[in-house]
């Protein structure tokens, strides 16, 4: 009964303000998409720290490194691969091929990569 007072008197603190906000910033992680930004607002911390701590978890096993190739024009992730070397050599964007773009082909010199974290099951 008196565990129970204590852990009520906390989450009406805001000590529990600021652990519901951060559950809340958990659950709408996409664990198969983990940006460095993410974590660097998570634990408001340092890019380069937030960094460390994922290339930290790539090295545990935690995440893997993956790379979302993006569209020049629609900036939409196009495909993803774990290395840059992974690259295709020609690209198509089906949304923009959808959307009668004029172009939709791209060579990958033309693509940029984005770098971010996926959750290893």
């Amino acid at each position: 009964m008196l565990l129970q007072r204590f852990w009520n008197l906390i989450d009406e603190s805001s000590i529990g303000r600021f652990a519901a906000r951060k559950e809340e910033q958990i659950e709408q992680l996409d664990p198969q998409r983990i940006y460095v930004e993410n974590v660097r607002s998570f634990f408001g911390i340092p890019y380069r720290a937030a960094h460390f701590l994922c290339e930290l978890a790539v090295r545990e096993r935690v995440l893997a490194r993956r790379f979302g190739i993006l569209c020049p024009q629609c900036q939409r992730i196009l495909t993803s691969v774990d290395s840059e070397a992974d690259v295709p050599v020609h690209l198509t964007c089906e949304v923009c091929e959808r959307n009668e773009c004029e172009r939709y082909a791209f060579d990958s010199n033309e693509l940029r990569a984005l770098l971010f974290y996926k959750l290893i099951a």
